[in-house]
Formats: C-alpha cells, sequence, structure tokens
C-alpha cells in the first residue's frame, strides 16, 4: 500500500535472512565504477581486503593458483555470493551483533565455495551499510579439480568421425575427469554442489548453518520438485507433480 508515493507496510512481516548467488563475466571495468558509486554511497566494512583493480584481483588469484580456464563467449569469469535480509531482520541488531552476523556468514562463504575451505580463490569481501540495507558481498571465482568429458561410440558419422554415445534416455554420457591442476568452472562448480538442484541445497545449507539461528522465517519452497534438494522436499512436503510443479509445467501444445 503506497500514500503519497511513499509504501506503507499494513502487516509486519516476519525477519528474512537471504543468499544468492552472481555470475559475472568479464566486465571488469563496470565493476569497478559499481564499487567505486558504492564505496560513495555506504558504509564499507572490508572482511577480506580490495587491494587492486577488479582485473588484477581476478588475474592475481588466477596466476597464484595456476588455473586452466577454457575461455568461450559465455563463460563465467566470476561470482558473487551475496548475504542479506528484510529490514525486520536488521531493526533489533546492534552494529557489533550485525558484523558477526556478517562474519558468521563469510564463514559459510568459505566453507561452501572455498578452495578445499580456504579462501585463496576469493578475491575479496565486505560488507556494505546504509540505513535499513545490509549486504555482504564475496567475490570468487568458482574452482573444482574436476572436469565432466563427452564420452563417443563406436559408431562413424557419415564424414567419418566417431558419434557422441548416448544413453537409455537419449542424452549424452558424460565422464567426470579428475586432475590435481584446478580449473576455473562455473558449470562443473555447480555440479559437484548438486546440479540442478544446487541453489535448493545452498538455501537449505544457510538455512540451517546460519540463519536458523536468528529465528528467522523460511518461505515457501516453490521451485519445481526437480530443482529442489530432498532436505527441502522434506520440510515443505513437496512431491512431483503437486501444486507447485503444475504451475511450472509447459503446455502440451
Amino acid at each position: 500500500m503506497y500514500v503519497d508515493g511513499k509504501r506503507i507496510q499494513l502487516r509486519r512481516r516476519p525477519p528474512h535472512a537471504t543468499v544468492s548467488i552472481i555470475t559475472h563475466r568479464q566486465e571488469f571495468v563496470k565493476m569497478d565504477e559499481y564499487l567505486e558509486s558504492y564505496y560513495a554511497e555506504y558504509a564499507v566494512t572490508f572482511l577480506k581486503p580490495k587491494t587492486l583493480t577488479f582485473e588484477e584481483s581476478w588475474q592475481q588469484v588466477l596466476n597464484e593458483m595456476d588455473l586452466q580456464f577454457h575461455k568461450t563467449k559465455r563463460s563465467i569469469y566470476y561470482e558473487c555470493m551475496a548475504f542479506g535480509g528484510n529490514s525486520e531482520f536488521w531493526e533489533d541488531m546492534s552494529n557489533e551483533e550485525r558484523l558477526q552476523y556478517f562474519k558468521w556468514c563469510y564463514g559459510f562463504a568459505i566453507r561452501y565455495i572455498g578452495y578445499n575451505g580456504t579462501d585463496t580463490n576469493i578475491m575479496f569481501a565486505y560488507v556494505l551499510e546504509k540505513a535499513n540495507r545490509h549486504v555482504l558481498e564475496v567475490y570468487y571465482l568458482p574452482i573444482t579439480n574436476s572436469l565432466q568429458r563427452k564420452i563417443y561410440s563406436h559408431i562413424r558419422s557419415p564424414s567419418g568421425g566417431y558419434l557422441l554415445a548416448k544413453g537409455l534416455s537419449g542424452n549424452f554420457i558424460y565422464e567426470t575427469v579428475h586432475t590435481s591442476q584446478p580449473y576455473l568452472s562455473h558449470y562443473q562448480f555447480w555440479i559437484e554442489r548438486g546440479g540442478q538442484t544446487a541453489y535448493s541445497s545452498l538455501q537449505e545449507d544457510f538455512y540451517q548453518q546460519v540463519a536458523e539461528n536468528y529465528h528467522v522465517k523460511r518461505g515457501e519452497s516453490i521451485s519445481p520438485t526437480w530443482y529442489t534438494c530432498n532436505a527441502q522436499k522434506r520440510r515443505y512436503n513437496r512431491y512431483e507433480g503437486d501444486e507447485y510443479d503444475q504451475l511450472y509445467l509447459p503446455d502440451d501444445d
């Protein structure tokens, strides 16, 4: 509801804590400009300092970790794990309690997206604060020691090359290859964290490890069940073909 252009909340919302993933291609100069504008507008507290430009920070991690990176037009170069919450979540927190909460979140980020449980693949991390808006942004490179490789069949194409192998479902077959030298690979990184259910698993793990300690409410899980991890299915009594799945099913025609 709006009165004289101002939003009026008729009923108090339950407090919510949030985590999200934002993917980026290169966009280095654009991101430096974005951060400079934030520094001018928000109070900034670094949990891992930013001492170089965005591109230099990215290149430093790439070089120090000797990463393999196969660039394409659609390659994801880095990601941001962002933590926040609604105004009701922050209203009873002191500055010290809020900073401690974000330190918990940063610890969760290191465990979840850190390379072998370290911050070596994290470029920098900072807390932005202004009035009722408080956000922790953790910028990192998604790094893995495995890749998926297509398997070829023994059947040749008309041109003479071997065709890709397919399973009984008609989908291409892949094998996982492990290496000692790490890869920068957004796709494989999230395959290892659940694939289609990776985002649901992230939300559930964050809730159980961090947010639940602050007695926050969880919203309904209305993603199709093939995108929903087992823990959320159990908690929300979800099942294949339920009313939420029906909302997302494509039309027959």
